[in-house]
């Protein structure tokens, strides 16, 4: 068993002394280039426009870019539908509700793909009820 952990050791200290022969690998040269570097590899270069006026489709893909997974329809989310009011909200879904309130839409999780699906808001059923009629009419 000694000689077999000998030959153990000697084997690890022949790749540790090969290993610091050889020349070392040339990496190219990371550039911070703005004009090299793409924003979108950067989600914190993202800038998500919150303010009165913006299209929401803006935001939508904003918040895509920024890392968060949301769907929408372009059926749905019309180029007219503009934020109507600075939202308040710090997180994700309640930020996304309120976005998407006014226009009567919602985000759900979308638990197959992760993420966020915007859909359109349930409506809720309306009951009429009536007076009942005398029993004498």
């Amino acid at each position: 068993m000694s000689r077999t952990w000998l030959g153990i050791v000697l084997f690890a200290c022949a790749g540790v002394c090969q290993a610091q022969t050889e020349p070392a690998v040339q990496y190219p040269e990371v550039s911070n280039d703005p004009d090299v570097r793409t924003k979108k590899a950067d989600p914190r270069a993202v800038v998500v426009p919150l303010y009165v006026g913006a299209p929401v489709r803006d935001v939508l893909s904003a918040l895509n870019d920024k890392g968060f997974a949301i769907q929408w329809d372009p059926e749905q989310v019309l180029p007219t539908m503009t934020l109507l009011e600075k939202p308040k909200a710090t997180r994700i879904d309640s930020l996304l509700t309120e976005i998407l309130k006014p226009w009567g839409l919602r985000a759900d999780h979308n638990l197959m793909d992760g993420g966020w699906r915007v859909r359109a808001l349930k409506k809720k059923k309306e009951v009429i009820v009536e007076e009942p009629m005398p029993p004498g009419k």
